[in-house]
C-alpha cells in the first residue's frame, strides 16, 4: 500500500517490455493472472490484445472489473476465472500471452512449478509467459504477516527450469523507489 503513484511508471515500463515481443506476433488472447479489478488488463493488455481473460481468487474484485474498466473495454474480457493459481486448469494452446504480476509470492515452489508447466501447455506456439515480480538479493524472504515469499533471481530461474521453460528475456523494472524490492521481468517459453 501507499505506492498508488507508481501505476503510471509500472504500466509504462510493462508496455516497453512487451512491445518488441508482439510487433508481429499473435495478439488475439491474453490471460491476466492475479487480475484483481483489472488494472493491468485495462492499462496494458487490452491495448495490445483483442481479448483478455481475467483470473483472480476474489469474486468481488472480478465483479468490480466492469465498473473499473467501463462497459466498452470490459466487453473484450472474454472470461473471468475465480480460483487460485494453484487450482487453475487452462485449456491447451489458447493463449498468446500469460501475464503474471505480483502474485507468485503466494505460491509454494511446488505449486508454482506445476502452474508454469500447465501454462506452458496453454500457450500458442508463439506465445509467452511473462512474470513480473519482486526479487530479493539472495535466498528467499518470508513475510510473517501474510505468508508471502519473495524469491531471488537465482531461485526463480531454477523454478523456471524445473517447469521446462526457457528464459528469452529478463530485465529489471526502472524508476521504482529504492526502498522497495527490485522488480524483474521474465519472458518465458
Amino acid at each position: 500500500g501507499g505506492y498508488g503513484s507508481l501505476t503510471f511508471s509500472d504500466l509504462a515500463s510493462s508496455v516497453q517490455f512487451l512491445a518488441p515481443l508482439y510487433k508481429e506476433a499473435n495478439t488475439q488472447l491474453a490471460l491476466d493472472c492475479g487480475a484483481g479489478i483489472g488494472r493491468v488488463t485495462r492499462g496494458l493488455l487490452l491495448n495490445i490484445f483483442n481479448n483478455v481473460e481475467m483470473l483472480d481468487t476474489c469474486q468481488e474484485h472480478l465483479d468490480s472489473a466492469c465498473d473499473y474498466m467501463g462497459a466498452e473495454l470490459f466487453a473484450r474480457v472474454s472470461a473471468q476465472h475465480c480460483c487460485g493459481l494453484e487450482d487453475f486448469k487452462p485449456r491447451a494452446r489458447v493463449y498468446d500471452l500469460v501475464w503474471i504480476q505480483w502474485v507468485i509470492i503466494y505460491l509454494s515452489d511446488y505449486d508454482f512449478i506445476a502452474l508454469l508447466a500447465r501454462l506452458k501447455l496453454a500457450l500458442k506456439p508463439s506465445g509467452y509467459i511473462i512474470i513480473k515480480d519482486n526479487v530479493c538479493k539472495s535466498g528467499s524472504e518470508l513475510d510473517e504477516v501474510d505468508g508471502s515469499v519473495t524469491r531471488s533471481d537465482l531461485q526463480l530461474k531454477q523454478i523456471f527450469k524445473k517447469a521446462g521453460l526457457d528464459i528469452l528475456i529478463d530485465t529489471f523494472q526502472k524508476d521504482f523507489p529504492r526502498e522497495l524490492y527490485k522488480v524483474k521481468y521474465y519472458a518465458l517459453r
